[in-house]
């Protein structure tokens, strides 16, 4: 076979093979055999008809395509191996010709690269947010609201009642929810409960028991609720009964039932949540510093990624997403299908796999480029802290060579992001080189 490499570039080497007569001849008597068993030709046994006479009666056409579903893949796996290529994805195969000779294109995606920028020299002066006293307070709340019980209440329903409703919701004209005798506490915090069940609650508030109900309101087309969003909620609904929240009084009782060790006073309590949200602060602020510093990274550095590593990445994404729309629509008593995907699906699947490539790249650059030790004690300690966290016996890890290999380059990645991160939040260079030389 004659292999000849057309063009090295983009992270692609597009090779053409020029096969010989005599494997393309191989595999057309293999075809026939196929083809053969699973075709009837009068006058003859299954599998007995002569080529000539087979290749009469379903045409040579397609003979040729059944050869070529197992020359292709041979041929194409000899090339590869020939050039001594390392292909990253499938290649893309095209087959070019296959009259008088078969000539096939293969484009052989290689290992993706990057060229990272400069990293050092980036900087962010960021802080943490500050907790509110009123943070602090709505946790505390939430812990009296946890505790709480209602009593019936012989009014109109308020924020924060517990009712008892028939429901019965369309989106457009599509019944979406139809429930009896189901319990809602009534709530307005969109951050929390979403537009579809504040609209909802919005229109049961002002209702008595007893008080039947229809309301409509529109949905957004960004709403968490698919069934719904970009559509307008019609409602059926029929109060049986309201209850109002007793809360329970905020006093030392109530600050030990947290069960936090060493708190027995409201004051400690409200410091350890205030504690809680700081920490929290501070992650939030690291999350950010870091996703800026991937997104400024990412968009200073040179990167060689085959479109078709992208493309074959995305396919991926695409069946996560087909799994989690199945399972969505099912709860919802529908179907959704890989026919049900759009163009704009597709596009942001490959964005968000080239995304993912370009991270992992900048990840195992950084790592290299930063070279941290990692001692036999801190992954013997990580190893440890992973089995006492372990659920059950069976997710425990085994202490053996590959486990410590994988925790090992576990550690470096978690190491190398915090060092970079620490460098971006320096407040000089000077700082820095401080800090590289302890």
């Amino acid at each position: 076979m004659n292999v000849s490499r057309e063009s090295s570039e983009n992270g692609e080497v597009v090779l053409r093979l020029e096969v010989e007569q005599a494997r393309v001849g191989k595999h057309m008597n293999a075809a026939a055999r196929r083809v053969a068993q699973r075709v009837n030709i009068p006058g003859f046994r299954k599998g007995k008809a002569p080529r000539a006479i087979l290749q009469n009666y379903v045409g040579k056409d397609y003979l040729v395509e059944e050869a070529m579903e197992s020359l292709v893949p041979e041929a194409v796996g000899d090339a590869v191996r020939d050039q001594e290529l390392s292909p990253f994805a499938p290649p893309r195969v095209n087959v070019e010709q296959t009259e008088p000779s078969v000539t096939i294109v293969a484009t052989v995606p290689l290992q993706p690269s990057v060229v990272l920028s400069d990293y050092k020299s980036i900087r962010y002066d960021d802080e943490a947010e500050e907790v509110s006293d009123e943070s602090v307070n709505a946790l505390l709340m939430q812990l009296r609201r946890s505790q709480a019980y209602s009593v019936p209440a012989e009014r109109e329903a308020q924020e924060n009642d517990l009712v008892t409703i028939d429901l019965k919701m369309l989106a457009d004209d599509r019944v979406v929810w139809d429930f009896t005798d189901r319990q809602f506490q009534l709530n307005l915090d969109l951050e929390t409960y979403g537009e579809v069940f504040v609209g909802l609650h919005k229109g049961i508030i002002g209702m008595s028991s007893g008080d039947d109900k229809e309301f409509s309101f529109e949905v957004s087309d960004e709403a968490d609720s698919p069934q719904f969003a970009g559509k307008t909620a019609h409602v059926t609904v029929a109060l049986k009964d309201v209850h109002e929240e007793v809360l329970p009084e905020l006093d030392d009782a109530l600050a030990t039932s947290a069960g936090v060790p060493e708190v027995e006073t409201v004051e400690q309590l409200t410091q350890h949540i205030r504690d809680q949200l700081e920490q929290r602060a501070e992650q939030t602020m690291l999350g950010n510093i870091r996703a800026k510093l991937f997104d400024d990274v990412i968009e200073a550095s040179d990167f060689t990624i085959s479109p078709i590593v992208v493309e074959h990445e995305g396919r991926h994404v695409l069946e996560r997403y087909i799994q989690q729309r199945q399972s969505m629509a099912a709860r919802a008593g529908q179907q959704f299908t890989a026919d049900d995907l759009t163009e704009e699906d597709v596009t942001s699947a490959n964005e968000m796999a080239e995304r993912d490539i370009k991270n992992a790249l900048v990840i195992e650059s950084l790592v290299e480029a930063e070279d941290l030790e990692i001692l036999d004690d801190d992954i013997a300690a990580e190893i440890a802290t992973a089995n006492e966290n372990a659920p059950s016996d069976d997710q425990r890890l085994e202490d053996n060579e590959q486990t410590r290999e994988s925790v090992m380059r576990f550690l470096k990645r978690q190491r190398t992001i915090d060092k970079v991160i620490e460098m971006a939040r320096s407040t000089s260079d000077g700082d820095q080189l401080e800090k590289d030389n302890e």
